[in-house]
């Protein structure tokens, strides 16, 4: 066993050697021995003798050249091939044979591994390309629940950058209850205290043989809403259609007979009557008329056009509409990128909504801030009003809580914001009563 393990260590050229010398030297020896016996002059024994020797070990450390020249140019391309470098070829010039059929295999598996590299690469590529052009948010989770990697749209969605979360638990996206398996749900999670409704699906892969997670993310809201709002503008074209057609006649005949009353019962208490209810029927019909018209700027509203500005000075000027309520604007030289007529039409329904929830208190006052976060200049409004009980049906049309409110002014701003690749977001405080109001606009590029 010990005689083995030390053979083992000698090298493989090595071994060739002392085979060679013990071929060569074995013939060599035995002349030496015959040519004491043959009848000459002793020097040309021994300088035939020492030729013998020196071309028995030139031949020997030649073979072992040879080959340790062979294995040392196989093993650096195989090298090269493992470094991912596919541009050496072994010289096969001049040779023939086992060598040569052992140095056209090498060179034919380095390219074969050159044109996969490549396909390999370029699919690499074209997926990069697509993972970063696409709306889904994609992350990658490893076996230890930790975060591998995230597309730009995950980034968009969560606000954040791959490069400041990799390697962080998935609990901090609050994501680690969806590492199940074929978990395909919508679900509605929290992410900067903005609720969002997206559908969650889940898929694994393997990497160096360990298993992974993949976790796609849809943000459906917007979907969501683009349909909501495409089904009530067809009920509102539907309506004002066939109201309108009722309503013009009603208007035009109450006007009619009350001219026609005039004349025939002018002066008597028949007079009086008919006039008071054709009056009540025509002003009921213009006022359901203009009802309706509002509701049409739902279907009819306009895309904006934008410009850029500065946000405080068409803060203070709105502030000016509202001169008994009690603004406080914060101070921030930040130029917004939106149509500004529409913009102030959001913030005139926002103010007027906090001043009307807080009539019950004089002292109460309306803060409004605002910054950019990100991809997005975030404006606040916070009030000290009595709060929303009905949280459900805050941007749902016709529905209202006020005595003279049409129901309109909410879904119209959000609506304006939307177009505008921004949102509205409303949530009762936490640390006092009253309302926040998130206006989110793309930031300026």
């Amino acid at each position: 066993m010990l005689k083995h393990t030390k053979a083992a260590r000698i090298a493989f050229e090595d071994r060739l050697v002392r085979l060679a010398l013990f071929t060569g030297l074995l013939p060599t020896l035995c002349c030496c021995i015959l040519m004491f016996f043959v009848d000459m002059s002793v020097y040309p024994k021994i300088l035939l003798a020492i030729v013998l020797f020196v071309c028995v070990l030139f031949c020997a450390f030649h073979i072992r050249h040879q080959v340790v020249f062979q294995l040392r140019t196989s093993t650096n391309l195989v090298e090269a091939m493992t470094a991912n470098d596919y541009t050496l070829r072994a010289n096969n010039k001049g040779l023939n044979g086992a060598l040569s059929d052992f140095n056209q295999l090498l060179n034919t598996l380095s390219k074969t591994l050159a044109e996969q590299s490549l396909v390999t690469r370029e699919k690499q590529i074209l997926l990069a390309k697509v993972t970063d052009q696409i709306d889904v948010a994609i992350v990658a989770v490893d076996n230890n629940q930790a975060i591998s990697l995230m597309n730009p749209a995950a980034e968009k969605l969560f606000k954040c950058r791959f490069e400041e979360k990799q390697g962080w638990p998935i609990k901090i996206l609050g994501l680690q209850n969806v590492l199940t398996k074929d978990y395909n749900k919508i679900a509605e999670f929290e992410i900067k205290q903005h609720k969002k409704r997206v559908l969650i699906r889940t898929d694994q892969y393997y990497e160096n043989g360990i298993q992974h997670t993949l976790i796609f993310i849809t943000d459906i809201q917007n979907l969501l809403r683009e349909e909501e709002r495409q089904a009530w503008q067809k009920l509102l074209r539907v309506l004002s259609h066939e109201i309108n057609n009722s309503i013009a006649p009603i208007a035009s005949i109450g006007e009619t007979l009350e001219k026609m009353v005039e004349k025939q019962y002018s002066g008597s208490e028949l007079d009086k009557d008919l006039k008071e209810g054709l009056s009540v029927i025509t002003e009921r019909a213009q006022s359901l008329n203009m009802f309706i018209q509002r509701y049409q700027k739902l279907a009819k509203l306009p895309l904006p056009t934008k410009s850029l500005f500065t946000l405080e000075p068409l803060l203070q000027s709105i502030a000016v509409l509202f001169a008994d309520a009690n603004i406080e604007l914060a101070s921030n030289e930040l130029q917004v990128y939106a149509d500004k007529g529409q913009l102030q039409q959001v913030l005139v329904n926002l103010i007027k909504n906090a001043w009307e929830s807080m009539y019950d208190n004089p002292t109460a006052k309306i803060e409004v801030n605002w910054r950019k976060d990100g991809q997005f200049i975030e404006i606040n409004l916070l009030d000290q009003g009595t709060g929303i009980n009905n949280m459900d049906n805050l941007f749902v049309p016709f529905y209202t809580t006020k005595k003279q409110g049409t129901g309109i002014g909410l879904s119209l701003s959000r609506q304006i914001l939307v177009n505008h690749g921004g949102d509205l977001v409303i949530n009762n405080r936490h640390e006092q009563t009253g309302v926040k109001a998130t206006i989110l606009i793309p930031a300026y590029p």
